[in-house]
């Protein structure tokens, strides 16, 4: 699901719940298998769009830890290691 601004707080929120179960599934067997890796990481970048998201609607714009821009950050650097494009 591609995640947007326009999506209400609810929905995004949703959707940081049902990233942060795949995380959780995957990080254990994540070295093991490649294919588990790639969902982790994409799971992880979800979750941090998500936040971003959050991180601008609440003000917070920064690059600091929790910051909007912080997140966008780590949200690229998970998409890198999925093997997507940043």
């Amino acid at each position: 699901m591609t995640i947007t601004a326009s999506m209400s707080t609810a929905r995004i929120e949703a959707e940081m719940a049902r990233a942060s179960r795949h995380i959780a599934q995957r990080e254990d067997i994540r070295h093991e298998q490649p294919v588990r890796a790639r969902e982790y990481h994409e799971a992880y970048a979800t979750w941090h769009k998500c936040n971003a998201i959050l991180a601008a609607r609440r003000g917070d714009k920064g690059d600091e830890l929790g910051g909007k821009k912080w997140h966008r950050a780590r949200a690229a650097r998970h998409l890198k290691l999925a093997g997507g494009e940043a």
